[in-house]
């Protein structure tokens, strides 16, 4: 009996090859450059992965967003304030590695818009995360650490403000170092509140 041959490298690490490609040059990326950093030949891909489109929507899965992990990580901070830097650094660090993916998604005409959906699914990330920091800021409510009137606008601003910042340093607009600035003095802001009896005792 023939013993099939090995496979010289794991499909995850294939993948993880692949989305590099892609991420960089978008899907006109080269499956004869994923091939040779991949160490096999370009018909021994497409053995594995029929077209190019299949490789490109099996390479360009967005990480997982873990939002109660974030939020679990902020709870292990007793300042409210400092505890949303955290979680603030917890959902930028998701966002640089997601949004690089999720871009070349939206702007390919190589696969079909409804099987990225199927893929990645119908609720973004930053609708998860949103959820949970809303959640979050409401339990703060309650336990008289924070006071907002509106968790859910409150939620939506800071993860949407979070998602504009990467957004900003994958267009070399912003270091790390000043949208971690940014986001201190963000929240800041939202701390004081911005009406004039905001900081008046009640």
């Amino acid at each position: 009996m023939r013993m099939a041959r090995p496979k010289l490298i794991e499909d995850a690490d294939l993948l993880e090859i692949a989305r590099e490609v892609f991420v960089a040059d978008g899907a006109q990326g080269s499956t004869r450059d994923i091939a040779r950093q991949a160490g096999i030949s370009e018909a021994a891909l497409f053995k594995r992965y029929p077209t190019k489109a299949k490789l490109f929507l099996a390479a360009m899965m967005p990480p997982p967003v873990d939002a109660d992990a974030m939020i679990a990580a902020a709870e292990q901070v007793a300042d409210p304030q400092e505890a949303l830097m955290t979680f603030a650094d917890e959902v930028m660090n998701y966002s640089r590695a997601a949004t690089p993916v999720i871009r070349q998604l939206t702007v390919t005409s190589l696969v079909d818009a409804q099987d990225i959906r199927e893929r990645i699914g119908r609720k973004p990330a930053e609708q998860e995360i949103a959820r949970a920091l809303s959640e979050y800021i409401s339990r703060e409510v309650g336990r008289k650490r924070l006071r907002c009137a509106d968790p859910d606008a409150a939620a939506m601003l800071i993860t949407m403000s979070l998602h504009t910042l990467v957004l900003f340093e994958l267009r070399h607009i912003n270091s790390r170092a000043e949208s971690r600035r940014s986001v201190r003095a963000m929240i800041a802001v939202l701390w004081a509140g911005m009406s004039p009896e905001a900081g008046r005792d009640d």
